[in-house]
């Protein structure tokens, strides 16, 4: 999984996928570049719909 397939289903709602994209800009996986201000972006999306992968991004920025 790359980032732009995570950017296509996070955009269509996605939960899962929001909260991996947020993860990548935070430490670079999933091809992205580090970014907290779209880890943040993402994170609080997935976080509020009860992501938990979000949830811990959002403890890390």
């Amino acid at each position: 999984m790359n980032k732009f397939d995570l950017i296509d289903k996070a955009a269509i709602g996605d939960i899962e996928a929001a909260g991996l994209l947020a993860e990548g800009y935070l430490t670079g996986k999933y091809e992205c570049e580090k970014n907290p201000a779209k880890a943040k972006k993402w994170a609080t999306y997935a976080a509020k719909h009860g992501d938990e992968r979000a949830k811990k991004v959002l403890e890390n920025l």
